[in-house]
């Protein structure tokens, strides 16, 4: 018997306990593949042979520099058909009582108006978006 889905709106608060992000509003893609989140700043660096990604999240008013050891290029194609290559990492999304570890690419969605984009993937099987609502979750 398949789970029930929730209804959730195009704009939803979530947390990103991984990223110490209590509360950020996201934005809903069903038109995305996968997930985005907003990035300040990134750069590799090898640490005992080994590489790691760090990245400078400022979200919800919060700096905060993470230290991911997974992690990976992926290629992304845009709404106007560009491709182009970002970085890919996992982390935890909670939303309502429901914490699902999910990818996200990371991009500089500075000139945006959300930090957070939940595509498809993160969607699949959990969730059923009524682009009516806003906020169902709180």
């Amino acid at each position: 018997m398949a789970k029930p889905r929730i209804t959730i709106g195009r704009l939803e608060h979530i947390a990103l306990p991984g990223l110490g992000v209590e509360r950020v509003q996201a934005k809903v893609d069903t038109g995305a593949f996968r997930s985005a989140l907003h990035y300040q700043k990134v750069r590799t660096r090898t640490v005992d042979g080994k590489k790691q990604l760090v990245v400078t999240f400022l979200m919800a008013r919060k700096r905060v520099t993470m230290v991911f050891k997974r992690f990976q290029r992926v290629g992304v194609k845009s709404s106007n058909g560009e491709t182009s290559r970002r970085w890919l990492i996992t982390t935890t999304v909670r939303l309502n009582d429901q914490a699902v570890r999910t990818q996200f690419t990371l991009f500089d969605r500075s000139d945006m108006k959300h930090q957070v984009l939940l595509g498809r993937k993160f969607l699949r099987g959990r969730f059923v978006v009524d682009v009516a609502l806003k906020n169902v979750l709180g």
